[in-house]
């Protein structure tokens, strides 16, 4: 099984880390677990070429709230 990395980033920008999953992409208003093991709305994704950076399928912004 493959696994996909993501970046994760709060809504200030700051980068919370990089996690891992099994599905290929994550959308809008689904949720993720953070490093820290917290679970967080993903409220944009950023798929772009600068999203991408790093190695990851995407940049996740979530609620941190």
């Amino acid at each position: 099984m493959n696994a996909f990395r993501f970046r994760i980033i709060d809504t200030a920008g700051s980068e919370l880390g990089i996690v891992e999953s099994h599905v290929e992409s994550i959308g809008e208003d689904e949720t993720v677990r953070t490093p820290d093991g917290r679970m967080a709305r993903v409220i944009e994704v950023y798929d772009d070429e600068h999203g991408r950076e790093g190695g990851v399928q995407a940049t996740l912004v979530v609620d941190d709230e």
